[in-house]
This record gives structure tokens, sequence and C-alpha cells, in this order.
């Protein structure tokens, strides 16, 4: 649908007493300050829809006499539309309502009455708005549609939710399918509604993990703690000596009070001694192992922290340098914009003062009337004339020059300025990137030596504790043979005797096996509680298990998560590029990456990398207009625009629009002027 204004009548409307004003397909109405340009601006969209151009429906459309409202006069604004090719003819008028109060002569203001009519057919407001609503679809998209900065005056969201009108519909899925390196996120895709569905999944799973990896090293510690410190090789070697010692009371009970029973005490006696030499000489050993096996552990350990630290810092410096790669990119971009921006060059051709326009017209010199050629001194007095207004052309010209060159030049250092920002921003970036990943691999490397370290000593450990024997070698030491040889001339003094018989001593020898039994019950009731260290250290193995496993479940969350974030940076870049298509003059920014990598969501209209906040009254129309030529086409709707501070546009950057342009600028003309271009 495409709307036009073919003319406008205003009556009391504000500061316009009687004006009617007709428009072409470019008009250009100027004028100083407060001569009512933004005025006719306002009568067209209270006519439409009974608000003014800001969109404000409360706002002062009675005219003001010295600061005091005119009542008793009707407020009257009518436009011939063009619908389509079809002319159309809107009238709104507004009456006061006065009101007698029973009783009085006194007439009070009870509101405003407005009436409306289409083709001088008059209609209820319903009807009218419906008409309206058919022509404008929305009060929206004709505010958007005919006012260059309204689009960017709106939350950032909203124009984002806007500009995602024009990508093709293209889902995540068929999306992910376009490159292999997304293949896992694919199953997700699927299922989820969205990407930041998947992402609160795995955010929420690897918090989960995380904290499961927090509780791991506090158990350990707490099983460690529940063993009991107790050397259980030497309990045995105690519970073997015990029940040695109850047998030989058993046989001292039975040979008491002969010879016989003698030698075997004196046997027994050597063989206690010969025992406690073994245990001592074993217990050494197995004091030996226990330290060996109390350093290896404590190697292994450190061999596994090695590893997850030297994992961690190595991720690390690949996700910088990812980051590194897309800032150095960016950073190249901006340089060919930069260089670009620099050769710009300004254009003095349409400035440039012509000559040939400016010769004096000589048949100004002989009388309209009678024919005959003027004085001299009135020739000359002409002449004079033609020449001063030439000379003041010239100075204009030059003064128009010389604000648009410094103008440009402004504009471009500003321009340049920006895009030297940008550049530094992600040198510091890159930088300060580049220097982290230096500092990580310096620690990496030192890991890595402390690691070597480490599993050098574990090496030497298990090569020391393979060399332990399992048992002492007795014959080694010289008084354990000796006591040996002496236990063997006993055995054999023993064999020659063969008297037996019972002594007194049995009731000592009775006392000493019960303490021995007592003492025997304590060893035994401590290698019992011992052996429950057996399953504490299979407890703290599988708890050790359950931390590898744990730890591969939280790098596999944060794979996944990172391979979302590349995800949305891909498909975020397709649909920039797809949006942008749209548009000849500007471009819009849709995420900004963050010093951390990740990314931020946003909306800024850029023209030639200057954001719109930073460009001039002119650029921002210009840009304004490209925004209204691409969202036109998407609704398919033409509709007039009106372009308020126009003067700050040049003739030749002013876009060809498929729209009525109508050009309010401010100028030295003391009443409204209105001229088609």
């Amino acid at each position: 649908m495409k709307l036009k204004i073919r003319s406008l009548h205003m009556e009391n409307f504000k500061g316009i007493k009687m004006l009617d004003v007709t428009f072409s397909g470019k008009t250009k109405i100027s004028g100083q300050n407060a001569v009512g340009k933004t005025t006719i601006f306002d009568a067209f969209t209270w006519l439409l829809f009974n608000k003014n151009s800001s969109g404000e429906e409360k706002f002062n459309v009675r005219p003001l006499n010295e600061g005091i409202r005119v009542d008793n006069v009707e407020i009257k604004v009518s436009a011939i539309l063009d619908v389509d090719g079809n002319g159309v003819e809107l009238s709104k008028t507004q009456k006061q309502n006065w009101v007698k109060k029973r009783g009085t002569d006194t007439a009070v203001l009870q509101g405003n009455v407005n009436s409306f009519e289409i083709d001088g057919y008059p209609k209820s407001e319903a009807d009218f708005k419906d008409y309206v609503s058919g022509l404008a679809q929305s009060e929206e998209m004709f505010k958007m549609l005919t006012n260059p900065q309204y689009f960017s005056s709106l939350k950032w969201k909203d124009q984002r939710d806007i500009l995602m009108k024009l990508v093709s519909e293209t889902s995540d899925v068929e999306l992910a399918k376009t490159d292999g390196k997304y293949a896992p996120l694919i199953n997700e895709l699927e299922k989820a509604p969205s990407t930041d569905d998947i992402r609160a999944k795995f955010s929420k799973a690897l918090s989960g993990w995380k904290k499961k990896q927090a509780e791991i090293p506090v158990r350990i510690d707490e099983a460690e703690k529940s063993k009991i410190d107790v050397d259980v090789a030497e309990q045995e070697l105690a519970k073997v000596d015990l029940v040695r010692r109850i047998a030989e009371c058993g046989k001292k009970m039975e040979n008491a009070g002969s010879a016989l029973g003698d030698l075997r005490s004196k046997e027994m006696q050597l063989q206690f001694d010969m025992s406690g030499m073994e245990q001592t000489m074993n217990r050494e050993l197995s004091n030996k192992r226990s330290i060996m096996d109390a350093e290896l552990r404590d190697c292994k350990n450190e061999l596994e922290h090695f590893a997850v630290t030297i994992s961690l810092k190595e991720k690390q410096i690949s996700d910088n340098e990812k980051t590194i790669t897309d800032a150095d990119a960016e950073r190249k971009k901006l340089g060919e914009q930069y260089n670009s921006e620099k050769a710009k060059a300004f254009d003095e051709t349409p400035y440039l003062f012509d000559e040939s326009k400016w010769i004096f017209d000589e048949s100004t010199t002989v009388c309209s009337l009678c024919g005959q050629k003027l004085p001299a001194d009135k020739i000359e007095q002409l002449k004079a004339d033609f020449e001063e207004r030439k000379t003041k052309a010239k100075a204009d010209a030059k003064r128009k020059l010389s604000d648009s060159k410094s103008d440009f030049i402004t504009q471009k250092e500003s321009n340049l300025e920006e895009i030297k920002a940008y550049g530094f921003a992600k040198k510091n970036l890159i930088e300060e990137l580049t220097k982290k990943n230096a500092d990580l691999q310096m620690e990496i490397d030192s890991l890595k030596k402390q690691e070597q370290g480490t599993f050098t000593n574990k090496e030497e450990l298990c090569k020391l504790l393979s060399e332990i024997p399992e048992e002492a070698d007795y014959s080694q030491n010289e008084e354990y043979a000796k006591l040996k040889a002496r236990h063997n001339e006993v055995l054999a003094e023993i064999e020659k005797l063969e008297s037996n018989g019972v002594d007194q001593v049995v009731t000592d020898l009775k006392a000493e096996k019960a303490d021995l039994q007592s003492q025997l019950e304590e060893v035994n009731k401590v290698i019992a509680q011992a052996a429950n260290n057996v399953a504490i250290d299979d407890r703290i193995e599988t708890l050790r298990d359950e931390q590898k496993e744990i730890g591969q479940k939280v790098a596999d969350q944060e794979q996944m998560l990172y391979l979302l974030e590349e995800f949305i940076r891909f498909k975020l870049n397709k649909v920039s590029e797809s949006i942008n298509s749209h548009f000849k003059t500007v471009n819009f920014k849709l995420f900004e990456t963050q010093l951390n990598g990740g990314m931020k969501d946003c909306c800024e209209c850029t023209v030639n990398g200057v954001p719109y906040s930073t460009l001039n009254s002119g650029h921002r129309i210009v840009a304004g207009l490209d925004i209204i030529r691409s969202l036109s086409e998407l609704y398919g709707v033409s509709v007039p625009i009106f372009v308020d501070n126009a003067e700050s546009l040049n003739e030749f950057n002013v876009p060809d629009m498929d729209a009525q342009l109508i050009l309010l600028s401010v100028s030295e003309d003391k009443q409204l002027k209105v001229e088609g271009v």
C-alpha cells in the first residue's frame, strides 16, 4: 500500500489561523523557528491518531492569544490523501462544549467534541478510526515509517525484535548441520526450546558436578582420619610370640620339676630370644616398607594433581588463543575501515560558484512599457545592484564551501578516532591475553618439570620397594647364629633325657599362661580393628576413581557450554549478515565479544563502523531513511516521511526513497515557505 498527502488544510490549529499546503513527491517546508513547520506534522498526526508528532495525546491544540486560550473558535484539519492512486479526503473538526448550569446564565466549558468526515460524509469516531487503521495498519508502524528518528529511539531489544523479522526462517538444527563441529549439539537443539535453555541445562549440570567435585577431597580426608594408626605386621608378630609363649607355658607345666623341664625351659628361652630377634629384624623391614608405601601414595596423588592442573591451564591457553584470533581479525577489519575513512576526500564541486549563471541581462536596460532605453544613471544603478548581488552570492558560496568542508573534516576526524579507539581496545585485549598465555605456559612448564621430578621419585621408590625382602635373612646376624647353635645343643640334650615329673611351679605357670592369654585377646582385638583399614583404603581408592569420573563430567559440561557459545556466535554472525544485507547505508551490531570471550546481546546501529549515537544530525537522518526504506519493503507499506531538521542534510546525500518526502528545514524566512523539490 502506498500513501501520499496531496494537500493539507488547517484552521485555528495551534499557532496557525489558516493555512493550505500542497505537497509533491518531495516537499521542502522552511522558515525560522516557531513559525509552524512542526505544527504541520502535528496537524497530520492529530487528524489520523489524535496525537502530536511526538506521540503525545495530551497537547495544546487550541490557539493562544498572549498565552491565553482562544475560545469559541472551531479547530479544523483536513487532508486529501492519495491511497494507491485513489484520492480520499479526511476531515476532523473540534468544537467546545459550553453548558449553562441550571439556575444560572453562566456557561461552563464541559470539554471538546470532535466530528469526522470521509469524502464529505459524516462518520462516527469509531468508523473514522477503523478507516485510518486500514490505511496505516498500526499506529506504531506508521511512526516507524514516517519519522526517520523513531526507530533508533526504541529500546534496543524492541529494535532487535523488529530486525529479526527480516531474517529468513532457518532452524538452529539446520544451521548446526552446516558445520560438523556442532554435531554434538544437534540432539540438544532438536529437543530444547532455545539455546538459552541448553545453556541453563549444562550450566546447572556443571554446577552440580563441581559441587560433587569439591566434596570428594573432604570425604577422602574423613576416611583417612577414620583409619587406626597401628602396625599390623608388628601385632601379628606379637600374636605369634604370645601363642608360642602360651604353648611353652603348657610344656613347662608338663615338665615342671624335672631335668627335662629345665632343659625345655632353656630351649624355650632360647627360642624366645631367637623369636624376639626375628621380630625386631622383620619389624625393621615392615617399617621400611610402610614408609615407602606412604611416600609412593603421595607421589601418585601429586601426579594426578599435576595432570589435572596442566590440562586446565592448557585449555585456558586454547580458549585465549581463539579469542586472540577473533580479536586480531576484528582489528584487521578496523584497519581496513580506518584506511578507507582516511582516504575519503571532500568534494568541493557542489559548492563552487558558477560564473556562467551570473551574466547581466541587457534587456533590463530597456523600459518594458515604452521600449526606450533607460537613462544611463538608471542603467549604472541596475548594473551596480547586479554586481552587489553577484558579490554576495560568491561570498555565500565560499561560506557554504568552508562550512561544509569543516563539517566533513570534523566528522572524518571523529570517525577515525572512533575506529582507532576500537582498534586500541582490541590491541590491548590481544596483548593482555598474549601475556596471560605466556604466564600460563611458564606455569605449565614449571608444573611439568615438577611432574617429571615426582615421576622419577615414584619410579625410584617402586624400585627400592621391590628390593625389600618379605622376610629377614637371620643367618647374617652373628648373635642370632650363636643362639641358634646353643638352641641346637639344648635340643640334643633334651633328646638324651627321658625323665619327666610335676613341680610346684605349676601354679605360677598357670598364672603366667592366663596373663599371656589375656594379652593375646587384646592383640586379636587390635588386629580385627586394623583389618577395617583395608576396607577404608578400598573406599578411598573408590573415591579417587569417582573423583576422576567427576572431573571428566565437569570437562564434558564445560566443553558443551564452550561449543554452545561458539554456535551462538556462529548463528549471530549469520543473522547479522542476513539483516545487514537489507540495508545500503547502515549496519547493525547484534552482539559484542567481552574480555572473557563471552558474548553480550545488543542492537547498535552504525554507519561505516561509527555508532548512531555519535553521528551528526545529517548522518542520523540518512541512517533513519535507510532503515525506513528496508522496513517499508518488509511491511509492503509506503507512507509520507517527515524529516525534521532537514537543513543538516546535503542534497547529494539524501537517498532515493520510494515514498513521499517532506523536509522541515530551519531558514531565515520569517514566514513559512513551501516548495516542491
